[in-house]
């Protein structure tokens, strides 16, 4: 016979209502620790709607209301990796009980050290002795191998695959199924289009893609967003 918990779920918000907060939700139910209460938007467009059934509110005058009635926890959803980022410093500064999100069919390494708040999606694996920093988003089957170092603020889209020994630089961004060979270096704010595979390490800020990947114009790239400025303090 199944063992049911009786233990109460914890209350989160999730800040980012666009589609990471949806996968965020996902990730959370699926865990069954926490009960997502609500969405939180520094989109004034989007205050007052609802998302899934659940309400979406404005940013910071929302957490300080949710942090009066009681602890919870956020993950802030956003896609872009300096904003996600800034944000998340600004309310861990102010108190806000940061929470990951760690899809229950992940698979971690013992010996793999893991940050606080972190988006780990369904079939994703973080390989022996592997280390991860605050903030980062691993996407839906993205492997990250043994020894790999990913730094703060990094996002592997679904499918990457991080070969053993390689080091993921602050705010990188890995495309959709791109992979990278052993030991190599990616540089921060550096971009892999999807698809691509790395040989070489990437320079800090530079845009590479194709097989083997090589170095591409990031005003001509398809898939490099413009870095979005956002705050919490609306």
């Amino acid at each position: 016979m199944a063992v049911v918990s009786c233990q109460p779920l914890t209350d989160v918000a999730i800040y980012g209502s666009g589609g990471l907060g949806h996968v965020v939700r996902d990730v959370l139910v699926a865990g069954r620790r926490y009960r997502v209460v609500a969405f939180l938007d520094s989109d004034a467009s989007r205050h007052g709607t609802q998302v899934g059934g659940l309400p979406v509110h404005a940013g910071r005058r929302a957490i300080e209301h949710l942090l009066h009635g009681g602890r919870i926890g956020l993950v802030v959803a956003i896609g872009e990796n300096h904003a996600r980022v800034a944000i998340a410093e600004q309310l861990r500064q102010c108190g806000v009980p940061l929470v990951s999100a760690v899809h229950p069919l992940a698979t971690i390494a013992p010996s793999a050290r893991l940050a606080e708040h972190l988006i780990v999606g369904a079939r994703a694996t973080v390989g022996v002795h592997a280390e991860v920093a605050r903030h980062c988003v691993l996407s839906t089957g993205a492997i990250v191998e043994h020894d790999n170092r990913l730094e703060r603020g990094v996002f592997l889209h679904p499918a990457v695959r991080l070969a053993g020994g390689v080091t993921v630089q602050d705010y990188a961004t890995l495309g959709i199924g791109s992979c990278v060979i052993p030991y190599r270096r990616i540089g921060p704010e550096a971009h892999i289009e999807p698809g691509s595979v790395v040989i070489r390490d990437v320079p800090p800020g530079a845009v590479v893609g194709g097989v083997p990947a090589n170095p591409r114009s990031r005003t001509d790239s398809r898939f490099v967003p413009d870095r979005a400025v956002r705050t919490c303090s609306q």
